[in-house]
């Protein structure tokens, strides 16, 4: 009994070793890239070797054969789509998207971010993840293909406005910057913990030469009380300036 333990003991643990390096082989094979930088199709194919390889782990029945060729035919074709990638700008593309350009000159890009099916949480989220807290000091963001966003300030920390506002002190608060506008709805409840009312913001508005917040694609304050705003016809105007 003890020996056939032994036996089902160092089964295993050959199992393991070979698997390990075969993984170890594919990884360095198919190139290094950080979890960050993994393409959609690159953390699929990643994540299905990674079930090939628990099968004959869990299951004793399959041979180490069930996981070491579908994990090289995988491997073989990773390599082969990489290396037809590096000749074919068109098959990359098509293969892995372009990276989308949601701020440009410091205007969102409205078409970019529904193409992405993006919207402005994500977006403000991804820009808190960079300790950027005011979307006005972005001059440039671009979604990559990876899904990461990579970000460009303005030289100076001033917002691109639309028109001279007259910033009042009453119009400074502590705190974050503040959503006013997120695609044509008023946040109301944040404007009245900041102790800021409809009828100031329309004024701006007004200002602005905009009579219907609807019109508004994004509207918000920095804590200078300087304000950040881009209507929807703004917003439709993509820049096409990546490749």
């Amino acid at each position: 009994m003890g020996n056939g333990n032994d036996i089902g003991l160092l089964e295993v643990i050959v199992r393991v070793l070979i698997i390990y390096l075969l993984l170890l082989a594919s990884i360095r094979i198919m190139g290094k890239r950080e979890i960050g930088q993994l393409s959609n199709l690159d953390f699929v194919v990643a994540i299905v070797i990674a079930e090939l390889a628990t099968l004959p782990l869990t299951d004793r029945n399959l041979t180490l054969m069930h996981s070491i060729i579908p994990m090289l035919i995988l491997t073989v074709l990773q390599v082969g789509i990489s290396l037809i990638c590096l000749k074919s700008n068109k098959f990359r593309r098509f293969l892995y998207g372009r990276p989308n350009l949601l701020i440009a000159s410091g205007r969102l890009q409205m078409n970019e971010m529904r193409k992405a099916r993006y919207n402005i949480d994500d977006l403000m989220s991804q820009l808190r993840q960079k300790d950027v807290f005011d979307i006005a000091e972005v001059e440039y963001a671009v979604l990559e293909t990876s899904g990461e966003l990579t970000v460009l300030l303005k030289t100076e920390s001033k917002p691109i406005t639309k028109g001279d506002f007259q910033i009042q002190e009453s119009d400074k608060f502590k705190g974050m910057p503040l959503t006013l506008i997120d695609d044509g709805e008023i946040n109301l409840k944040g404007m009245r913990e900041h102790h800021l009312t409809k009828q100031w913001l329309m004024t701006k508005l007004k200002q602005n030469g905009i009579d219907n917040p609807q019109n508004v694609f994004f509207a918000s304050i920095s804590n200078d009380g300087t304000l950040y705003m881009i209507s929807r016809e703004e917003a439709l105007k993509t820049k096409e300036l990546l490749y």
